[in-house]
């Protein structure tokens, strides 16, 4: 898409008078392109930029939501210029879906903050200097109180273990803190189980002989989906309370999968069918191994 250009007509870093090609000054190299605008013009420019924020996001987004695997198809075969790059696309959503994921995480702690009773300070009562000990023996030392899990934690004998615990046990009453750094972490996650995911299917269909870079742009365009699915499927819950996400998202991902599987590696449907099973159980085994993994490195930094 040709950028719509603000030109000037000498270039404000050295002086050089622009011809009307001249995108680019010839003699420092700076673009000639005036950025003293209002903000909304800088985003608009922004998201013309990074997904092309025109027809090729639209019809993007559209081959992406509804019809599984056809995006990896023209990917695969050579036709790109026309859509928005994988990796463009998959960093926008993901910014956007753990942004919504973070406000839900916040939404979810403000009626816990609401229900928690107000503190009250007993009074320190007058004391003398000639009943200072007096005072003293009758004193009652107010300490924490202590959860059950602190008690535990105490009677550990291990000493690394016994560490490990108390470091869990911080980490759980970090509240906020301790949920945005988690949110922080899985995002890393995503991102690495994302090429992990194209090697699975890379073993999976090993015997078609592909380039690995075709398995991992099938993993970008899926795991794209999903966080498009689970951003709609939150949008969905803050209307209606009632709503399940996680069963939603977890089933049409599973259809969607099926068939992004049969678009991209043509197998039959039965087929399809009995390779979707093994690769969604070592998937989402991976997954769990890898959510536990993020959450110990969470609380062992915490």
């Amino acid at each position: 898409m040709k950028k719509n250009r603000r030109k000037f007509t000498q270039c404000p870093n050295c002086g050089y008078t622009f011809e009307d090609v001249n995108n680019f000054c010839p003699n420092c190299g700076q673009e000639n392109h005036d950025l003293n605008v209002p903000v909304k013009h800088l985003l608009w420019e922004f998201l013309e930029g990074t997904l092309h924020y025109d027809t090729k996001f639209w019809v993007t987004l559209q081959y992406l939501l509804f019809r599984p695997g056809l995006l990896t198809e023209k990917f695969n075969i050579g036709q790109r210029a026309s859509y928005v790059p994988p990796f463009r696309l998959y960093v926008f959503v993901s910014l956007v879906f753990f942004f919504v994921l973070s406000l839900r995480a916040s939404r979810e702690t403000e009626p816990l903050k609401k229900d928690l009773p107000p503190i009250e300070v007993p009074a320190i009562p007058e004391v003398r200097l000639g009943d200072s000990l007096l005072y003293a023996r009758d004193a009652t030392v107010i300490t924490p109180e202590r959860t059950p899990a602190d008690s535990a934690v105490q009677n550990i004998d291990n000493p690394t273990f016994k560490m490990a615990m108390e470091k869990l046990v911080s980490f759980s009453k970090g509240g906020e803190v301790s949920r945005q750094k988690l949110l922080k972490n899985v995002s890393f996650m995503m991102f690495i189980l994302m090429p992990f995911f194209g090697y699975i299917l890379y073993l999976f269909y090993y015997r078609q002989r592909r380039n690995y870079v075709e398995h991992l742009m099938f993993s970008v365009h899926f795991h794209t989906f999903f966080f498009l699915l689970t951003i709609l499927a939150l949008g969905i819950e803050f209307i209606y309370s009632g709503f399940d996400v996680d069963m939603w998202v977890f089933w049409i991902s599973m259809l969607y999968l099926y068939f992004a599987l049969h678009q991209v590696y043509k197998g039959s449907y039965l087929g399809t069918f009995f390779k979707l099973i093994p690769i969604a159980f070592v998937y989402f085994f991976s997954l769990t191994l890898f959510f536990l993994g993020t959450l110990a490195i969470s609380v062992l930094m915490s």
